[in-house]
């Protein structure tokens, strides 16, 4: 499929090491000249990091959300949250949404995928019942 963002390989590295890792992360991404670059890496509590996004620009984030398993332990599900704030200008907004597909798609074992336009929806607790429905558990 063509398209015409890059994503550069220490990127895909980056997602390996924290999909892999035991602990839980987060890579927020995001497009300048036409590439998919990592604009940082976070360990913050999902709470705060979700306070550290522009409110006038979206954003791809591969996050390793903490969650229960079928059997009630805790495990790992890696999430692909895309940040769509209403107030990004539309020219951003409709360049985020040409490449999301992409995105998503470059980065295998994402178990959801979950937009948000307001941080007051986007909670942890948000995130772990959308992964639990994709792998059908009753919430």
């Amino acid at each position: 499929m063509w398209t015409r963002f890059e994503i550069d390989e220490e990127l895909k590295t980056k997602y390996d090491e924290l999909r892999f890792s035991k602990s839980t992360g987060l890579l927020v991404l995001k497009i300048e000249n036409e590439k998919i670059i990592l604009e940082r890496e976070e360990v913050l509590p999902f709470d705060e990091f979700k306070e550290t996004l522009p409110d006038d620009e979206p954003r791809f984030i591969l996050y390793d959300a903490p969650v229960k398993n079928r059997v009630g332990m805790d495990d790992k599900r890696m999430v692909f949250i895309f940040w769509m704030p209403m107030e990004a200008p539309v020219r951003l907004r409709m360049t985020y949404a040409g490449a999301k597909n992409y995105v998503r798609d470059v980065f295998q074992g994402i178990s959801a995928t979950i937009q948000f336009d307001d941080k007051s929806e986007m909670t942890l607790e948000a995130i772990q019942k959308r992964i639990m429905r994709t792998q059908g558990i009753n919430v």
